[in-house]
């Protein structure tokens, strides 16, 4: 089961906590470092995404084979 939490929630959650500035500014940074990690890594494309975008009604279906002979 997915949990949807709020960031507002969240937020709340942490102001619970009794934190100093200094693990208040270490857990930001901490955040920052790990959203332009995830920010740096290409988007993985699923081979999936284009499946028949090359096919044409003209031509029959080819083999593995052919195909790598036309190409």
């Amino acid at each position: 089961m997915k949990a949807i939490i709020s960031l507002e929630g969240l937020l709340a959650l942490i102001h619970t906590f009794s934190l100093s500035a200094s693990n208040k500014r270490w857990l930001g940074e901490k955040l920052i470092e790990e959203a332009h990690a995830e920010e740096a890594k290409p988007a993985h494309i699923s081979a999936g995404k284009f499946y028949g975008v090359w096919k044409d009604e003209d031509y029959p279906e080819l083999s593995a084979d052919e195909l790598a002979k036309e190409i």
